[in-house]
């Protein structure tokens, strides 16, 4: 019952099988449903993981700056000038945007605030249009079915199993 035709694995969700195996006295028959939507949630999961924690280090980033500033922080201490390298150009979108008030070399650098927000909002928005994309909800399915038969004996036995991943 096996379907030998080529599959377009993109078009879809599920493919099934049956193999039958025949041994004198017993045949076993196996059937299998491939989720290919399954698979494919899979790799998207990784990808998706993948984006959280390169936004997650960019907020990571972005709060120590914002707390250094806040702090006072001498720029020119080794720690300090690496986070504000780094961070310069995710900020240089959101740089004119709104005034920086200053008290006694303390820094309320709203910008900052504002990246974080925007960049975790566009992550989001990145990770749910690839969901969309991509997820078709479905599952799998293993039935095998094993009927034996002893020569000479008479005795008969059939073993079904189920197996849901």
């Amino acid at each position: 019952m096996t379907d030998n035709r080529p599959i377009n694995e993109t078009s879809v969700d599920r493919r099934e099988e049956t193999v039958v195996t025949q041994e004198p006295g017993s045949a076993a028959s196996e059937h299998t449903t491939r989720d290919v939507a399954a698979e494919r949630r899979q790799g998207t999961f990784q990808v998706t993981q993948i984006i959280w924690t390169l936004v997650g280090i960019l907020e990571i980033a972005l709060g120590l700056r914002f707390v250094l500033k806040l702090i006072a922080a001498n720029p020119d201490a080794g720690f300090a000038r690496a986070i504000y390298g780094l961070t310069q150009p995710f900020l240089a979108p959101f740089t004119a945007l709104v005034g920086t008030p200053t008290s006694g070399g303390t820094v309320l650098e709203v910008t900052t605030l504002i990246a974080m927000a925007v960049y975790a909002l566009l992550a989001w928005i990145v990770v749910r249009v690839i969901r969309v994309a991509i997820d078709r909800p479905s599952a799998r399915t293993i039935t095998r079915s094993v009927h034996e038969q002893a020569p000479g004996a008479g005795t008969e036995s059939t073993v079904h199993t189920v197996r849901r991943d």
